[in-house]
């Protein structure tokens, strides 16, 4: 896309033979006439650069460029000021006042390519920022910004910390996570909640987006659902009372994918709910006990994915959400996960990591414990990727039942 250039001067001349002149090099040019008119035109097209003359009617150019810093939305576009006064005090004015270079009539047309060229070479990176410029307002300073890395940084420590440090300890059963965010702060999260009754509340959620917003949402759905499964006593009627509160405090293309369930060590039973989320795999071993049902089968285990749904969280106040039980056994193990594996893309030729891989590594790993299930998945995704940054965070937690109810996490 052309990069576009704001003229402004009063001489018609001039301007017409600077818009020729910027034109054949391939910008895209916009004219003004006086400082009014082009101050509005800054703001309304948000040009890569201004050349300015500062001699004119109504608004000098000094005026010009003292209005455009002083707005946080136009004080990072270059000014290269233009003037038919050679004295050096007045360049100097220019350049105090916040022109990013000069130059003097009458100018060489090349002379005066060169010199934008240059300046946008030095400046275009702010283009890209002008948002993030616009909402820190007055807080764009070399200070604010300090302050803004210092709070982000401070954002993920609290995220990281909200996180599950420790495994829970469930006799009977060994449980591991692990959520990699692809920047500074996730949408992703899980938690292990210790409800009243010796049960496991389980949760793996994918807030849509990344960054800031997402993280957001992500904790204040967590807050929400460590307050209402101690309430509830259904994984759906946990997630459909998330929902309701998503739907009236945000905007509907702010929503979650999320799976809750809930953990009976007694029982041996997990029961849960999805909200459009993807669909937990339950491995079966069936090396010790015969096989039930139809599913994807490897050599003495089943994987079947549990495809009990509903609508994502936070968008329809009209949607619902079921529960599955699903029974445990011995050498069992469930893995819940969100789309950042299964979408991870490899840098050599942009393939998908998959559903197919990640059932592979599974089968391969069922004797491994729950941590090192994690770690293997884990390695195997970032070999696959290779070196390119990921592009959205990754998060599985692993539900294991063990043979003997203490094997815990030993390997």
């Amino acid at each position: 896309m052309a990069q576009t250039i704001l003229a402004v001067d009063d001489d018609v001349d001039i301007l017409d033979l600077l818009e020729i002149s910027l034109d054949s090099d391939g910008y895209n040019v916009i004219t003004a006439g006086d400082g009014l008119d082009a101050i509005a035109k800054a703001k309304s097209h948000m040009p890569d650069l201004i050349v300015l003359d500062l001699m004119m009617p109504k608004m000098d150019g000094f005026e010009v460029i003292d209005n455009l810093r002083l707005d946080s939305q136009t004080r990072a576009i270059p000014v290269i000021m233009l003037t038919a006064r050679a004295q050096i005090t007045e360049k100097l004015q220019g350049l105090d006042a916040g022109a990013d270079d000069y130059i003097t009539k009458p100018f060489d047309l090349k002379e005066l390519s060169a010199r934008i060229k240059a300046v946008l070479g030095r400046t275009q990176p702010t283009k890209y920022i002008n948002p993030l410029i616009g909402a820190m307002g007055d807080w764009f300073s070399e200070t604010g910004v300090e302050q803004l890395a210092t709070h982000l940084k401070t954002a993920a420590t609290i995220q990281q910390r909200l996180l599950p440090q420790v495994p829970p300890d469930i006799p009977g059963f060994d449980i591991n996570g692990v959520l990699r965010s692809s920047t500074s702060v996730s949408g992703d999260f899980y938690d292990f909640i210790l409800l009243d009754d010796g049960c496991l509340g389980m949760v793996i959620a994918d807030v849509r987006g990344k960054g800031i917003p997402a993280a957001l949402l992500m904790v204040m759905i967590r807050t929400a659902l460590r307050l209402v499964c101690r309430q509830e006593s259904s994984p759906a009627a946990v997630i459909k009372s998330i929902n309701d509160l998503l739907v009236i405090d945000t905007e509907p293309d702010l929503f979650a994918t999320m799976v809750y369930g809930i953990l009976d060590p007694n029982a041996m039973t997990f029961t849960y709910s999805n909200a459009g989320h993807c669909h937990p795999l339950h491995l079966k071993d069936t090396e010790n006990r015969k096989n039930r049902g139809t599913g994807i089968r490897g050599k003495k285990v089943t994987i079947h994915q549990l495809r009990t749904g509903g609508m994502v969280a936070g968008s329809f106040d009209f949607a619902e959400f079921e529960n599955e039980t699903v029974e445990l056994h011995s050498g069992d193990t469930i893995f819940f996960y969100t789309d950042g594996i299964t979408e991870a893309e490899r840098e050599k030729d942009g393939a998908f990591y998959g559903e197919e891989r990640l059932l592979d590594v599974i089968g391969s790993s069922k004797n491994l414990s729950a941590e090192m299930i994690c770690k293997t998945i884990e390695e195997n995704l970032v070999n696959f990727i290779g070196r390119k940054q990921q592009t959205d965070d990754l998060t599985l937690v692993v539900l294991k039942a063990t043979a003997d109810g203490v094997e815990g996490h030993q390997y």
